[in-house]
């Protein structure tokens, strides 16, 4: 029977974690810990069915998959019918024994799903045991994405933000490298294999002017417009924040600076033809700056916002690139080396 001291334990291990990629591995550590089974995922399907990312918990080591996600068409079937029922839990029985699928968390595009690779059913006590752990994970993961999301707008905030670029450079307790390294791994591969990224700020033009003659309600149900646009113009896994007032941030993936010119082009077209209610015409300004792990955040936000204004003072409604400025000397690079820095 597994002991109480460890689940207690386990629990308390697992709901410490601020990252819910931590936080899944740590879940699925315990779980496998208290089904005595080899094999446990976490697997992450938009609303669209279309598979994320999938992060497996396989004889003590951990293994994050976020580029070419596969699954049996079972299995696949299987969680495609769950996220559209929102169906909880379903047990499937397959050649080796049985998988144990629970919906994990939903939130505006994701489901998570849990799942477990079991020889035999489990007993009475054992389901107890892991729903009642189910239930603490998924009321703790609820907690923390209200707190990384900005509540207007749905967006992360500027803490998450923070949080998600200072991890590049921070060092991970003991325990956790295995998984973060993995993680690097793959993220360092698809960087070399396919893409760059692009910080990029953007900010509503004359917002002030909106808010003081419609008022701040108004002012709130552009930004919220402006969210939509951010969600339908870019890809999951272009990183969206907004970062407070009418300034959003967009970590952008793009294989060069002409494909990146592109998005941000069809972005800036889309809101500027957009039929906002009320209001002729809104529009938006942009500033770019290639991201570089070399580089701190702190100088990459900084970089973008020299491009940011850059673009309000040649006339506002275009996008301007840091290093379009440094070329034309109008801008100056530097980097800030060692230390901690926080400006926030």
């Amino acid at each position: 029977m597994y002991q109480l001291k460890t689940l207690v334990d386990d629990i308390a291990n697992f709901t410490s974690q601020r990252d819910t990629e931590l936080l899944a591995f740590n879940l699925l550590k315990s779980v496998s810990s208290v089904m005595s089974c080899e094999k446990t995922n976490i697997i992450l399907m938009n609303r669209k069915g279309s598979l994320i990312s999938r992060l497996s918990f396989d004889k003590n080591h951990c293994i994050v998959n976020e580029t070419s996600v596969v699954i049996d068409d079972i299995l696949k079937n299987t969680l495609e019918h769950m996220n559209a029922c929102s169906q909880e839990e379903f047990t499937l029985k397959t050649k080796l024994g049985y998988l144990l699928i629970h919906s994990l968390h939903r939130d505006r595009k994701n489901t998570q799903f849990l799942v477990i690779h079991l020889q035999k059913k489990i007993g009475a006590a054992q389901y107890s045991v892991l729903s009642g752990m189910l239930s603490i994970y998924n009321n703790f993961i609820t907690l923390l994405y209200e707190s990384q999301t900005d509540e207007l707008t749905g967006l992360a905030n500027r803490k998450t933000f923070d949080l998600a670029i200072s991890s590049v450079f921070d060092g991970l307790p003991e325990r956790y490298k295995k998984v973060e390294n993995e993680r690097r791994k793959q993220s360092e591969k698809v960087v070399k294999d396919k893409s760059k990224y692009w910080l990029t700020i953007i900010d509503i033009d004359n917002f002030k002017l909106v808010n003081d003659e419609f008022g701040h309600l108004y002012g709130d149900e552009i930004l919220i417009h402006l969210a939509q646009i951010i969600r339908s113009s870019f890809r999951d896994e272009d990183l969206q924040f907004r970062f407070g007032g009418e300034e959003f941030v967009i970590l952008l993936s793009a294989d060069s600076k002409m494909k990146c010119i592109q998005i941000l082009e069809r972005f800036r077209c889309k809101v500027e033809k957009y039929n906002f209610p009320s209001v002729d015409r809104i529009t938006v300004s942009i500033g770019v700056v290639e991201f570089k792990q070399g580089t701190f955040h702190v100088t990459s936000i900084d970089y973008a916002d020299q491009a940011l204004y850059n673009s309000k003072n040649q006339g506002k409604n275009q996008t301007t690139f840091f290093e379009d400025m440094l070329s034309l000397g109008v801008a100056k690079k530097y980097d800030i080396e060692g230390g901690d820095v926080d400006l926030f």
